[in-house]
């Protein structure tokens, strides 16, 4: 993982539901998509659906031990840390016609 800095868990909240909430902020799409633009549209939700699958495998990694608070925690920080690379759900990327 690039970022070093582990954020903690915040009062009332639970490694998981962190988990659970930066998962759901990868894959959501603010814009619905339109014929036009469901290609890009797919595109771009494999490509946070793969950010999202490769958190889920670094999780256990190659440890025997079972995975702590932490190792959920680095997960967060790493899934909200690329999402920041992915484009945008803005995918009607075709001109409106004039």
């Amino acid at each position: 993982m690039s970022n070093p800095y582990i954020p903690p868990v915040p009062p009332g909240s639970t490694p998981l539901r962190e988990l659970a909430r930066a998962v759901a902020g990868v894959l959501a799409l603010p814009k619905p998509a339109t014929t036009r633009g469901e290609i890009t549209c797919l595109r771009i939700t494999r490509d946070r659906a793969r950010l999202v699958r490769q958190a889920m495998r670094d999780i256990p990694g190659d440890r025997e031990t079972e995975t702590g608070p932490r190792d959920v925690m680095v997960a967060v920080a790493s899934l909200r840390e690329h999402a920041g690379d992915l484009p945008g759900g803005a995918h009607d990327h075709a001109p409106q016609p004039s």
